[in-house]
């Protein structure tokens, strides 16, 4: 298995993306259902990493956090990777998120400060994920979604991230 993950990882790249502030370990503060009486907050962890020589990036996305699942499961846990590959001949990137039962094919792109992932499933309306607010120890995500070509947005969850390493 060493050798697979050597290959996944490949030699470490010193061109930076869009993407390059997340690399490493971070601990999430998942909210759900923000500003309703179902409001939740649940520990997890987001951990990102180049892959392929630094021709994309990885993530795995763990809510509630390992830890935080022996004391306090969910049951809606997720626990899902993203594969982010750049796309010169598009100029953004082509992103694929999976867990247990979800496929999602986004596109991404810096805008401004953010970097905005579009779903490319338009027959449910259209959905961002955001990450924001990029700082070397901090960011913010969010998950909205537009059922009205987007005048109006729902909120369907946001992430505060600390970096751990």
């Amino acid at each position: 298995m060493d050798n697979f993950y050597e290959a996944l990882i490949g030699k470490k790249s010193k061109k930076k993306t869009i993407f390059s502030p997340l690399i490493g370990e971070w601990e999430i503060e998942w909210i759900d259902g923000k500003g309703t009486e179902n409001e939740r907050h649940v520990i997890g962890e987001w951990l990102f990493s180049e892959i392929l020589s630094g021709q994309g990036i990885q993530d795995i996305f763990i809510c509630p956090s390992r830890a935080e699942r022996l004391i306090n499961p969910q049951p809606d846990a997720e626990y899902g990777t993203t594969i982010r590959v750049y796309n010169p001949k598009k100029q953004k990137w082509d992103i694929c998120y999976s867990c247990s039962g979800k496929m999602i094919y986004l596109e991404a792109e810096k805008i401004n400060e953010e970097i905005i992932l579009v779903n490319q499933d338009k027959t449910k309306g259209i959905n961002h994920w955001i990450f924001s607010e990029i700082t070397p120890s901090t960011f913010h995500w969010e998950n909205k979604s537009s059922l009205d070509n987007g005048k109006t947005w729902i909120i369907n969850g946001e992430v505060f991230a600390k970096r751990r390493k």
